[in-house]
């Protein structure tokens, strides 16, 4: 059975009595007393498995080296910063395992949030975990009241906070759900996490046009660091408007909410009793490229393995996805890594050359490659509105033209790794390629032997200890 069965139901959890008053003060309620059920701890462990893993993965990575070398210049401390021997202050910890987690574009995804939540969430909670040295239960109840509040902001807000508007979610609400995962690992008071969120709401950025740079990836890291940030400074007695998220000149007027601000308290009404977690879960990725392109390399791998042809025998392929698709896919020609991910004629293109895309596919002989640039004019993209009705679920339809004239097709329905489709096996296989870019291979299985059992351990630091010995 998949590890990730999103038809399997949790088993009943305590219903919270929320405030009736500040719906900021009500998600502090949850925040700090929500009681996740066992199931939930399960799936936020698989996260946290994953996320790991990406973030050994995008340790060595260009833009995780310039963060880890600023850091290391501006201060010490003794959070550990994964994939390296660095330790730093928690909030400049958070920061580069930050930007690390969402180096490849290889992190999960969640369509309610339409963010990436582990990249800032995972960061969050094992930095603040370090400093209170948290069991691997603390950290992970921690990871799912920050994943809820991400949720039920992405309800209020999508989709044309993220679609229309330009906000990259996966800081703009990451922000506040990494705060909200800080301020419960700290342990803050209700009060003191209003303020945090607060706090967090003034600290929230991130804008779509720095797709395809090294500037995406710092989206997450800041989106980590604000969220320490902000529980650190309120644990500290820094005060913030408590009317921060839902007043007239707050988060949701100036994010340009689809939703005006009074729906976030019907959005709300629910935490602690209804667990989106459960219920619509996180996306696991099986290739390091923009999530838009998961459903069509599924489609086209399928046809290249059931009919064998070869670069060779192209003559075109033809791409259909919903018209989110066609705004996130925006370079026909990549020049770099970071742009390649955002392409769909190379990663089509790429997965007839070189098979399932691996992190290595996007290294920068591989775009120059003549195969490559010979399949990128043939390889088209476009919008089809039936697909939309689907939305945020991806759908994609594929067409090989070859030429000996057949014309064969395939239409995937979302992608492998969406909730309930993600085996054991394949976390186990994607951890392990990940983590052999920072660690020895003894060292990673050993890793990853350690973040699967996460839920016995008794102080996060031997979790983070794991991901740091080994250096390759």
């Amino acid at each position: 059975m998949s590890v990730l069965d999103s038809k399997q139901r949790p088993e009943p959890s305590t219903v919270m009595a929320m405030s009736t008053g500040s719906p900021t003060l009500s998600m502090a309620e949850f925040i700090i007393a929500g009681k996740p059920p066992v199931e939930a701890r399960r799936r936020a462990a698989i996260a946290v498995c994953d996320t790991v893993g990406v973030i050994l993965a995008g340790a060595p990575e260009a833009a995780a080296d310039i963060i880890r070398r600023t850091i290391v210049a501006e201060a010490r401390g003794h959070c550990r910063v994964l994939g390296t021997g660095v330790c730093a202050s928690a909030s400049d910890a958070a920061l580069a395992n930050g930007v690390a987690a969402h180096a490849h574009d290889y992190d999960d995804m969640c369509f309610v949030s339409m963010a990436h939540p582990s990249c800032a969430l995972v960061p969050s909670i094992l930095a603040t975990g370090e400093l209170v040295r948290a069991s691997g239960n603390a950290v992970l109840d921690a990871y799912i009241v920050g994943f809820e509040i991400e949720c039920r902001l992405g309800l209020v807000m999508n989709p044309r906070h993220y679609h229309e508007r330009g906000w990259h979610s996966t800081s703009s609400i990451g922000t506040l759900g990494a705060a909200a995962a800080a301020a419960r690992m700290l342990g803050l008071d209700a009060p003191s996490t209003v303020h945090a969120l607060g706090i967090a709401a003034s600290l929230a950025c991130g804008v779509k046009e720095n797709l395809g740079s090294m500037v995406k990836p710092l989206h997450a890291g800041m989106a980590a660091r604000n969220g320490v940030m902000a529980a650190q400074l309120a644990k500290a007695g820094f005060v913030a408007s408590k009317r921060s998220i839902d007043g007239p000149q707050g988060y949701l007027a100036a994010m340009d909410s689809q939703n005006p601000p009074a729906a976030l308290t019907d959005a709300i009404a629910d935490l602690g009793s209804r667990w989106e977690i459960l219920e619509t879960g996180i996306t696991v990725k099986l290739y390091p490229s923009c999530a838009a392109t998961h459903p069509a390399l599924d489609a086209l791998l399928a046809l290249k393995d059931k009919h064998k042809f070869t670069t060779e025998d192209i003559a075109g392929i033809d791409v259909e996805a919903d018209s989110m698709t066609s705004r996130l896919l925006t370079y026909g020609r990549p020049s770099t890594a970071l742009e390649a991910k955002f392409s769909m004629p190379f990663c089509a293109a790429a997965a007839i050359v070189f098979g399932h895309p691996t992190i290595e596919t996007f290294d920068a002989e591989r775009i120059r490659d003549p195969r490559i640039q010979k399949l990128l004019p043939v390889v088209t993209l476009r919008a089809n509105s039936a697909f939309d009705a689907s939305t945020p679920l991806s759908q994609a339809a594929v067409t090989v033209r070859l030429n000996d004239g057949r014309t064969i097709s395939a239409r995937a329905d979302g992608a492998r790794g969406y909730p309930g489709r993600l085996t054991d096996n394949e976390l186990n296989i994607k951890f392990l390629a990940c983590a052999q870019r920072s660690l020895n291979y003894g060292a990673a299985v050993e890793a990853l032997e350690g973040v699967r059992a996460i839920e016995t351990t008794l102080d996060i630091r031997i979790l983070t200890q794991l991901c740091s010995d080994g250096l390759v």
